[in-house]
């Protein structure tokens, strides 16, 4: 898989991505791949159940790793401002197999996480309205098949539609927020250095093996900034600007979701309940404000769940766009993957990720592949560690517009620490990646030989004056 030159490709000019959005548009798009409301409000849940009020510390500790990735990302986006997100970085950057891995680990997530989405806006619908007789996989198609043509429209139509429900996101994090002034209950230093958890029924201290093993699924709490580079072709302004978005993206979504998380924790009158409840956060909530409010909070959360299933398809159809430029596949499937449609969207990615996600909706494996996320998640970012610190010592003389302080340390923090949250995750999670690891390098071998027989033919061709 070879990177590209956007000068070199041969795509005509009606093929090429049309620089219309600005720098508040993509952060937009960011946040809403991020979701800080449904990351504070669902995705926290899981890490609360493993680690209690660990969760807190682990958050911290896992917003200055964001940081480091961020500033990793802005040089290596900068190096290489090519829509397709950190597959372009780590295909620019690391050998053929590895980038191949990364990319597997980075598409799975193009599928699995918008099919998780709208199945708990369905969710989440028939809370709000007990009376609704149609199955939530029904809603989720439909729901999905909206995000489908929401995202085959214009970029500037998605953007958006994105930045004002993410206005509504805001909303309902500021609501956390002010239980935490309105309802305090428990005090900061308290929880955060002296963390406990829900255990048969009571609450016991917090042991260094399971802060630990909170880590890793925190990891999943603070995720999605990375979906400004997916546009970074559409981006007015050049490579710093990139640079520049990606950390800012990285720095608002660890704002957004960090402060009203502790802000939940601080205004549960009871850990007890707190910890037992379905949504924690909003327990929190409905204490300081009343029941009243749950029904906001249940619409804020629907609205952040359709938002980012949107924003995942318009991100992973530019990775796969780029995939098919890059000539990655054969060419039939190169051909079709590479081509906008009238309103310069690569819509063949829509679709391509629009089929696999239907069939997830009635797949029971769902919630294994979601908790599976998490440890491609890492897997992801751990290739990005490395490309950091490699793309410096293969490629030294490169002009870069953006230059991470102090290299390599970023990088290396990316890495030891994505290397300690993959290491420690379940075996059945550590089986399912190298079993995805496999598939892609039998995929690699089998496309790449695909692709060396066809550029034989051409050249044989050529000679003989067949083309």
């Amino acid at each position: 898989m070879a990177g590209h030159n956007i000068e070199n490709c041969d795509n005509v000019h009606n093929n090429t991505l049309k620089k219309n959005l600005s720098s508040g548009h993509v952060l937009g798009l960011s946040m809403a791949d991020a979701s800080p409301a449904m990351a504070v409000l669902l995705l926290t849940t899981g890490v609360f159940s493993i680690g209690g009020t660990a969760a807190i510390g682990s958050s911290i500790i896992l917003s200055v790793v964001v940081i480091m990735i961020a500033l990793t990302l802005a040089e290596l986006s900068s190096l290489y401002p090519f829509s397709g997100g950190m597959y372009s970085l780590v295909s620019n950057a690391l050998p053929k197999p590895l980038s191949w891995i990364a990319m597997f680990n980075l598409l799975i997530q193009g599928v699995v996480l918008p099919a998780s989405f709208v199945l708990g806006v369905a969710e989440f619908l028939k809370d709000l309205f007990p009376g609704l007789q149609i199955s939530s996989q029904i809603i989720a198609l439909i729901t999905l098949t909206l995000v489908m043509i929401i995202a085959i429209m214009s970029v500037e139509m998605g953007a958006w539609v994105t930045v004002g429900m993410v206005i509504i996101q805001v909303g309902v994090l500021l609501a956390v927020v002010g239980a935490a002034f309105v309802n305090p209950h428990q005090p900061f230093m308290d929880i955060t250095f002296n963390p406990t958890m829900l255990k048969d029924g009571v609450l016991v201290p917090v042991t260094l093996g399971v802060m630990i093993t909170t880590l890793a699924p925190a990891f999943g709490v603070i995720n999605g900034y990375d979906a400004v580079l997916g546009f970074a072709e559409e981006l007015k302004g050049g490579p710093k600007v990139l640079a520049n978005t990606v950390i800012k993206a990285a720095v608002l979504a660890s704002v957004f979701i960090l402060v009203p998380l502790i802000a939940g924790v601080i205004a549960a009158p009871n850990l007890v309940e707190f910890f037992g409840s379905d949504s924690p956060i909003v327990y929190s909530v409905k204490q300081a404000f009343g029941n009243q409010i749950g029904a906001l909070i249940t619409i804020g959360v629907i609205f952040a769940l359709f938002n980012a299933a949107l924003s995942l398809f318009m991100y992973f159809s530019r990775v796969l766009y780029s995939t098919g430029r890059d000539k990655v596949w054969t060419p039939s499937i190169n051909n079709l993957l590479s081509k906008l449609n009238k309103h310069s969207v690569p819509a063949a990615g829509v679709m391509v990720l629009f089929v696999p996600t239907t069939v997830l909706l009635f797949v029971s494996q769902l919630n294994w592949l979601i908790i599976f996320s998490g440890t491609v998640i890492s897997v992801v970012y751990f290739f990005i560690g490395i490309s950091g610190i490699m793309s410096r010592i293969n490629n030294k003389h490169a002009e870069r517009p953006y230059k991470m302080p102090l290299w390599p340390i970023p990088s290396v923090i990316v890495v030891l620490f994505t290397g300690f949250a993959i290491v420690t995750q379940e075996t059945q999670y550590l089986v399912g990646e190298l079993v995805l690891a496999m598939i892609a390098l039998i995929s690699y071998f089998f496309f790449s030989k695909i692709n060396m027989n066809t550029k034989e033919d051409n050249e044989i061709s050529k000679k003989r004056g067949v083309i």
